[in-house]
């Protein structure tokens, strides 16, 4: 009986130690053809450090004021002048120009300003 219960709690390390999904990234640049891009809404442009050709969508409130994403098609972005706000500091931004968001930024959650990222 001993060992059927050691086996037991054997088998349920095991079954714990099992590797989680991978995740997937839904967000990544996906190629597209300057046809189906325009097709879709979009332009080709080239971005980031690499120049890879990406089809960009503009957002239709892009430069509106904002304190939340809720605000915005995309993200609200903090104003840069001065630099970055520091996280947690009051803020305001401008709504996302369009869905290729490159460079340093800080986005504004609820007024305030979240820890900077850069993405090239």
């Amino acid at each position: 009986m001993r060992r059927l219960l050691i086996s037991l709690v054997a088998c349920q390390a095991l079954v714990a130690c099992a590797p989680a999904k991978t995740p997937t990234a839904s967000s990544a640049p996906v190629a597209q053809s300057g046809p189906s891009c325009a097709a879709s809404g979009g332009f080709l442009e080239r971005r980031g450090r690499m120049g890879a050709e990406l089809c960009v969508h503009r957002y239709a409130d892009a430069g509106k004021a904002c304190h939340d994403k809720a605000d915005c098609q995309g993200r609200c972005i903090a104003d840069r002048e001065g630099g970055l706000p520091a996280a947690g500091e009051p803020a305001s931004g401008k709504c996302q120009a369009d869905d290729r968001l490159f460079g340093c930024f800080a986005e504004v959650r609820d007024g305030k300003a979240q820890p900077g990222l850069c993405i090239d």
